[in-house]
């Protein structure tokens, strides 16, 4: 199994991209789209390209003869109490006293960058509705301080949490314990980092053994996990790497194969990788035997073939 990074899009021409957000605005129904919109429904190119392309994000739902979007086209007729309350709101609806504007933008009415002109900052407008600022952990880190497969983990974590490839405006947009900076001084750029993280996934060799890059197998949990190891003879490992993992959910498209749910429609949403044959029922650890469960139907299923 293998898979390939999104086309680079620095030569992409300005009609692909207006033609790209029509088509996401037709397949919505809508006469104007946020960034969000386009984001989380199919749009192929990066909100950060596209608002660098035609001087804003309003400027190209203008190209495209779209209505621009009433909060970016009115940010003076937005008061800060308004956007407070639904801080507030939005803070009270995901159970959290803390978060980025990735998740903001799932269920809040304004954008982005109507907060920085109004605040400044995202922390400040959390400051101001009385929540926690957002931290980022070493989020000025240096190369030594953040490990390659700390930061291949959090690839995967984030692509798998938006179902889709990352880009540069997710990063900054909060979505990643790492800032930008600690991934480009890791690999050089983040498209360096992306080419590392597709070319290490695409590594057969790694189907055979322990990840290289200091993820040592664990053993089993408990003396009764190595019981019902020992039971059956097996040709394959128990634990899963992080290399099979991931591309057993690509594979499954980052849903549950049970109840089709996602972390990009769900906030909060688990996905574990799941034995189809039970390991204590003689079950190999082989991408065919590998489903993706939410967190909820894999506890429900237990050691039961389905």
């Amino acid at each position: 199994m293998e898979f390939k990074l999104n086309d680079y899009h620095r030569n992409i021409s300005d009609n692909d991209l207006l033609e790209d957000i029509l088509r996401v605005a037709s397949n919505l129904k809508k006469s104007s789209i946020s960034q969000s919109d386009y984001k989380n429904n199919g749009g192929k190119y990066g909100v950060g390209t596209i608002a660098k392309r035609f001087n804003g994000w309003t400027g190209a739902l203008q190209k495209c003869g779209l209505m621009p979007n009433k909060n970016q086209i009115s940010v003076s007729g937005i008061s800060k109490t308004d956007m407070i309350s639904d801080l507030q709101r939005v803070a009270e609806k995901i159970c959290k006293k803390t978060f980025t504007t990735s998740e903001y933008s799932q269920y809040g009415q304004y954008s982005r960058s109507v907060f920085l002109r109004k605040f400044g900052s995202w922390n400040a407008a959390l400051k101001a509705a009385d929540l926690e600022p957002f931290d980022h952990p070493l989020g000025c880190g240096s190369k030594n301080k953040v490990s390659e497969y700390a930061c291949l983990e959090e690839i995967e974590r984030i692509w798998i949490l938006l179902g889709r490839q990352p880009t540069t405006t997710d990063i900054k947009n909060g979505i990643s314990k790492y800032s930008l900076h600690v991934f480009e001084r890791r690999f050089g750029t983040w498209r360096k980092a992306l080419e590392f993280f597709v070319a290490y996934m695409n590594d057969e060799q790694e189907v055979e053994k322990s990840d290289k890059i200091g993820n040592d197998i664990q053993p089993p949990n408990n003396i009764q996990e190595q019981i019902e190891d020992e039971k059956q003879p097996h040709k394959t490992k128990r634990e899963i790497n992080l290399r099979m993992r991931f591309l057993v959910m690509k594979r499954d498209n980052f849903k549950c194969c049970m109840c089709g749910r996602s972390p990009a429609t769900t906030v909060g949403l688990e996905l574990h990788i799941d034995h189809i044959v039970p390991w204590s029922k003689g079950g190999e650890t082989v991408i065919d035997n590998l489903q993706t469960l939410c967190s909820d139907c894999n506890l429900g299923k237990s050691d039961i073939e389905l």
